[in-house]
């Protein structure tokens, strides 16, 4: 009876160490969660029943630490996980236009100047509505701006999209819009209101 009662020390030591060791393995730790709750059975038992009691304060403390370890290690994981689904969300909002807002709060300044019509050799005439486009983070970005010409009543005229590549850290650069229009829209261009429609980042 005697080694009936030792032996729940002793499975209670073995469990505990090997829940230990697994438990800072991802997912094979699901294992040393219940080998550690069964750990700590044993040695409770075997405390109850008064024997081998160092053995199972021992095993009582591994199982405790098995478990403990387990649910940390499967947090930090999910935490990690978590954090890198948000990343890449965030990063495919953020070349989509989803983050638009954002963007035009955090990373870039986009300043819409006069559309204009300059009048050309052989009565030729160009557009061009002058887009300022500055980066105001601290590293080389790429952005992609698309910019609305519309009237009073709200309907779009035209549509043009400005693409800043390479903006080094706190560079801007000046770009021309709307310069490939046809001039039957001049005149409802020069009293267009223009806006933004969504800003991309890669």
């Amino acid at each position: 009876m005697e080694k009936e009662k030792t032996g729940f020390a002793t499975a209670a030591l073995v469990l505990g160490i090997i829940g230990v060791v697994l438990s800072f393995i991802p997912i094979i730790n699901n294992a040393a969660f219940v080998l550690g709750a069964l750990a700590l059975i044993f040695a409770i038992v075997a405390l109850v029943k008064k024997k081998s009691v160092a053995t199972a304060i021992v095993s009582l403390v591994l199982a405790v630490a098995s478990m403990g370890i387990t649910l940390a290690m499967q947090k930090s994981l999910s935490d990690t996980v978590d954090d890198a689904s948000k990343e890449i969300n965030k990063t495919v909002d953020d070349m989509s236009g989803n983050n638009t807002d954002a963007i035009l709060k955090n990373d870039v300044q986009v300043d819409l100047g006069q559309f204009t019509v300059e009048e050309g050799e052989y009565g030729i005439s160009s557009s061009k509505l002058v887009v300022t486009v500055k980066n105001k983070l601290e590293e080389k970005k790429s952005f992609s701006i698309k910019i609305e010409a519309v009237d009073a009543d709200g309907k779009r005229i035209e549509d043009d999209t400005v693409y800043a590549n390479d903006l080094g850290a706190g560079q801007s650069q000046d770009f021309d819009a709307f310069s490939f229009v046809s001039s039957d829209k001049y005149e409802a261009l020069k009293a267009a209101t223009f806006k933004i429609v969504s800003v991309s980042k890669v």
